[in-house]
């Protein structure tokens, strides 16, 4: 039944209703001492039978009085009323003031007597010169989320004389988590619920509307027109517009504040003091502004965002809720408590600037969590490994322990030539880029050390990662040796695991076959690559290749190609990304050993992944700042968020045309140093094959870690969720228990990487004993 009804009103006639609403929002005013507005007053009562109509002239007044005369006693109180309304009606007295948009009538104390009375709280907070002068002032606020509850707070400390506002939205249900008004005004313009709202707090307040919005053609309408603003405040989410607002701003010496509810940012940038101030205290200086109006994806756009947001001062909460955009929740999450705060605090410093007594510019932090906080006991912190390289003495003391003296020493080489070796072997892989060899050459032998200052991190259990890497580094060095024609004598030392890997003595001359030349000539070339692969197709014969080259009674090759196989791995792997993210120790790791998140701290560290390097998106790349913050990340894990993490590996995995996984009989240090030159070679020829690299080994390392790390330091509420994984993985590949996992890879074709990690100078990889142990 009600929808036959609804169905037979008129919609058009509703919606040509709605855009009349949307341009009621002044109040009408009635002097009946006037003859003509009385007759207007008569007909108003007597055509509208609906209204409503509120008259308390009488307690106003009484109300006045006291202001006036502060401290009259009761008795004397009614007298002075009566004395003060003299001989005229009552209902002629004062104002009478018609809203439209409510049809309700009230009765009120003419204009100077009704500031009078609605100030007179302000006092003397607030003096009366200082009302005076901020009665002649104009204010301009761009966005009315943050902006209503602002405009509002200056309203009713009658902050200004004028205040201009301007948003070209409507209201949203969804707004109404912040913005203080009646789910009747959904779909009304935000100005003019705004400018209706200040009105039945104080019909006198002249305020000026800019329903569109700001834009290039009102702006200079919005900031001069009828006198230039004293004060710009901005609340608006388009950043051309804040920034070509502030130019402005800026040219006209008008002081601009700014307040963001997450962590109540304040920014106040005083023009007006300084005008030469960079704009936005410089965060985009750097940045043309008129390329930015030509972005259209928020991944384009976000470099330039960024900087004035501060990625890293955002709250864990908000770092959190900025991963989960778009993935979980559709857009910026503000909160009713932040914004009317922010509101407030913005009042508080609008009026500071109007009357001279804040002159200083910044950003600031008003931030309620790190102000009111439980007590809670100090937390021992984590002490920070620095980076650090086995020192001579170390060296000594290990000849002294393990002494190598079952085999023949080689001849002795150039330190020229030793270097070139070097080089060729620093060039190899490591987890985290940590570069965990150490090279020693004395009496015509080299040895090659663990570096146990930089090894040993929460995805290097007993040292298997370094293992796989000090195997790779092998590789380069026997290659490299290849190629300049050295016959190498050289083995393993297990029984000096893990702290002496290897010895190596050069006797001789070695004609290099095509193999090891093809290969060596990668070894600058060879860097990982995590981009989305750009070709669907990998042949039948260069996975053939592949696996042919590495294979051995220990050692195998297995390939996944199957669509959905992938998405299932890539799956696996985004959960194991999760892991380590949500695993303290493991999250403490690699935000602090592995990652570097400025050229600066790549430079210092001479180690690690600058983020530079990752191949990410711009937005992909602020996601993974935001995971710095341990409090966002531990929020994140509470929500059961992290999902766009997950996004971010299946997508690799699904642009890839081949997933290898190298595998092992044996499941020992020696076995992941075999497979570290494996894979190594194996790397070296695909590259000259024109495929890219991108090891996924993190599900691996959880894998060895949940069976056979000697001390398992993995949460126990996590045991299950891995060998869940596990034993998908297992299926996947069709492999069984006596099987180990040693690398697992993407395998496609893309545009190389154009920048790579940094690797440490020589001097601070390799020593040279220049007699028999003195070094």
């Amino acid at each position: 039944m009600q929808s036959q009804a609804y169905s037979k009103l008129n919609i058009e006639a509703l919606i040509n209703h709605t855009k009349r609403l949307n341009t009621i929002y002044r109040p009408v005013f009635f002097n009946t001492k006037n003859s003509t507005e009385m007759h207007n007053f008569a007909d108003l009562i007597t055509n509208k039978p609906h209204l409503q109509i509120f008259d308390c002239i009488e307690s106003q007044i009484e109300e006045l009085i006291k202001c006036l005369k502060p401290g009259i006693p009761p008795a004397d109180l009614k007298i002075a009323v009566e004395k003060h309304i003299g001989s005229s009606p009552l209902e002629e007295y004062g104002i009478w003031v018609y809203y439209p948009w409510s049809e309700k009538l009230v009765h009120l104390l003419d204009e100077e007597e009704f500031v009078i009375v609605r100030t007179n709280r302000n006092k003397h907070k607030i003096t009366a010169q200082e009302q005076t002068l901020l009665s002649q002032k104009k204010i301009g606020v761009m966005g009315l989320s943050v902006g209503q509850s602002v405009s509002l707070t200056l309203a009713i400390e009658r902050g200004f004389g004028e205040l201009r506002i301007a948003d070209f939205d409507v209201l949203d249900l969804s707004n109404l988590n912040r913005i203080r008004t009646g789910i009747f005004n959904i779909h009304l313009q935000k100005t003019v619920i705004v400018a209706r709202e200040i009105a039945e707090i104080d019909p006198f307040l002249k305020v000026v509307c800019f329903h569109e919005g700001i834009t290039e053609e009102n702006i200079d309408a919005f900031l001069t027109e009828n006198g230039t603003l004293d004060l710009l405040i901005d609340e608006c989410d388009s950043f051309d517009v804040k920034i070509s607002a502030r130019q402005k701003a800026k040219a006209l010496g008008i002081p601009v504040l700014m307040e963001g509810s997450d962590r109540c940012t304040i920014d106040i940038e005083r023009f007006d003091l300084e005008p030469e101030r960079p704009v936005l205290h410089g965060y985009v200086e750097h940045m043309d502004m008129d390329v930015f109006k030509t972005l259209k994806s928020m991944d384009e756009k976000i470099p330039y965002i960024a900087p004035v947001t501060g990625v890293e001062t955002l709250s864990p909460r908000m770092k959190a809720s900025v991963i989960e955009m778009m993935t979980s929740i559709s857009t910026w999450p503000q909160l009713a408590s932040a914004v009317t705060y922010g509101g407030g605090i913005t009042a508080d410093l609008s009026r500071k600037i109007l009357l001279g007594n804040l002159n200083v510019s910044g950003r600031f932090f008003i931030d309620i969590d790190e102000l009111i906080t439980d007590q809670t006991a100090a937390t021992e912190k984590i002490e920070e490994v620095g980076i650090k390289q086995l020192s001579n003495a170390e060296i000594t003391n290990y000849f002294s322990i393990y002494p190598i003296t079952d085999y023949k020493k080689g001849e002795v080489l150039s330190e020229e030539l030793i270097n070139k070796l070097i080089s060729s072997a620093n060039k190899a892989p490591s987890g985290g880029n940590n570069q965990p060899w150490h090279w020693h050459y004395e009496n015509g032998s080299l040895h090659l050390f663990l570096n146990k200052y930089v090894s040993g991190a929460y995805l290097d259990p007993d040292y298997l990662s370094s293992y796989i890497s000090l195997g790779a580094s092998i590789e380069n060095l026997l290659l490299e040796a290849a190629v300049n024609e050295l016959k190498i004598d050289w083995k393993f030392t297990p029984d000096f695991f893990p702290d002496h890997i290897a010895v190596f003595n050069f006797n001789g001359k070695h004609i290099p076959d095509a193999l090891e030349q093809k290969l060596a000539a990668q070894i600058a070339n060879r860097h990982t690559n995590r981009k989305f692969g750009i070709s669907e197709e990998i042949s039948a014969t260069d996975m053939q290749e592949l696996k042919d080259l590495i294979s051995s009674d220990e050692l195998d090759l297995l390939w996944i190609t199957d669509t959905e196989a992938k998405k299932e791995l890539g799956d696996l792997s985004g959960q194991a990304d999760l892991l380590r993210m949500f695993i303290p120790a493991a999250h403490e790791d690699f935000i602090k050993k592995e990652m570097r998140w400025n050229q600066e701290e790549v430079i210092t560290t001479e180690d690690g992944i600058g983020i530079n390097t990752l191949d990410l998106s711009n937005n992909d790349q602020i996601g993974l700042r935001l995971m710095k913050d341990e409090k966002a990340v531990q929020f994140l894990k509470e929500i059961k968020g992290g999902s766009a993490l997950k996004t971010l590996a299946l997508k690799q995995f699904q642009s890839s045309p081949a997933i290898g996984l190298m595998t092992s009989t044996e499941n020992s240090p020696l076995s992941f140093l075999k497979g570290g030159m494996a894979f190594e070679k194996l790397w070296l020829a695909a590259t000259a094959l024109g495929y890219q690299i991108h090891p996924v080994n993190v599900p691996l390392i959880f894998f060895y870690k949940n069976n056979f790390q000697k001390l398992n330091d993995l949460p126990e509420k996590y045991r299950a969720q891995i060998f869940n994984l596990h034993q998908k993985f297992k299926h996947l590949f069709k492999i069984t228990d006596n099987i180990a996992e040693v690398f697992m890879f993407r395998i496609f074709k893309a545009e190389s990487s154009p920048v790579r990690t940094i690797r440490k100078p020589i001097n601070k990889t390799l020593s040279i004993g220049r007699a028999k142990n003195k070094y």
